[in-house]
């Protein structure tokens, strides 16, 4: 199987979606259903709660408030799975780098998400609301981050492709619509295109992320409208258009692969410490909480 035709099978990828959309979904359900069985709870202002006949299940010390956080630590434990699978095992059997990110992905914005429930939407203690903070600035770089790395080129297995690489899979996917019948005027240069040096900073490298996007978009288009207009070429253009949509994003992988690459780096960089900061202040919660903290789980008052 060719390097294109393999870019443009996607059963594994389909049921890694369904699969984390399955998951994703069910999580959603389950929280909604215990945010508007709690709402008169959660919308009171703090001084009003201990009053509700709510407060003994829900508050953060409470039996149900600990267990979901109990659990919301662990996924975030099993969050780092992820790490250790890129960093430490390279074992195939225990399944794709693709397949640990979704699962890497699903855990911290599932666990972020149950941190909010057993601090009740309203965290009182100065390293809640910082571990909180942390948790949500992590989570949102973590999302910002899974669009940046959609960007980078990766094998099937979720190995970033290096620029020889990029370059052989943009080759055979040229040739092989040339071979179908695309003109090679059509697909703008013979000789694939040469990538651009790394793009100095940050913010100059995320608008390179946003301009591809809308050329990639817009020579998607311009292909599509030629394959289309072509007799020859549209009986069989349901088999074709896959193939110039990999060979769009192909090339601006090849004219953007530094700054992309780059851009991860960079990105990778931030999120990790981030990561770091937002572990030890939980931890520090978590210690405090079960020395001083008036726990239901340990014997405190209910």
């Amino acid at each position: 199987m060719t390097a294109a035709a393999k870019t443009i099978s996607t059963p594994a990828r389909v049921l890694r979606f369904l699969l984390s959309l399955t998951v994703g979904a069910l999580a959603i359900t389950l929280m909604a259903a215990v945010l508007t069985w709690g709402w008169d709870y959660y919308t009171l202002p703090q001084m009003r709660r201990p009053f509700h006949p709510y407060h003994s299940l829900l508050r953060p010390s409470s039996y149900m408030g600990l267990v979901l956080g109990a659990v919301a630590t662990g996924l975030l434990v099993l969050n780092l799975g992820y790490l250790v699978r890129k960093r430490l095992i390279a074992v195939r059997w225990l399944g794709s780098l693709r397949t640990w990110l979704d699962f890497h992905v699903v855990t911290g914005i599932v666990g972020g998400a149950l941190i909010f429930f057993h601090a009740a939407f309203a965290p009182c203690s100065a390293l809640g609301i910082l571990a909180l903070a942390a948790l949500l600035v992590t989570v949102v770089t973590g999302i910002i981050g899974r669009y940046v790395y959609v960007h980078v080129p990766h094998s099937l297995e979720g190995r970033e492709l290096e620029l020889e690489q990029v370059r052989e899979q943009l080759d055979c996917c040229r040739r092989q619509l040339e071979e179908i019948g695309i003109r090679a005027d059509w697909l703008h240069l013979r000789d694939a295109p040469a990538a651009r040096e790394r793009t100095t900073g940050v913010p100059r490298s995320f608008l390179s992320l946003i301009i591809g996007d809308h050329q990639r978009r817009r020579d998607y288009r311009q292909l599509r409208r030629a394959v289309l207009s072509s007799s020859q070429l549209r009986p069989s253009a349901r088999q074709i258009l896959p193939l110039v949509r990999v060979f769009c994003r192909q090339w601006q992988w090849m004219v953007r692969y530094h700054e992309w690459r780059g851009l991860l780096a960079s990105w990778r960089f931030f999120h990790r410490w981030l990561a770091i900061v937002m572990l030890t202040v939980a931890s520090f919660h978590i210690l405090l909480a079960v020395r001083f903290g008036d726990l239901t789980i340990l014997g405190g008052a209910r």
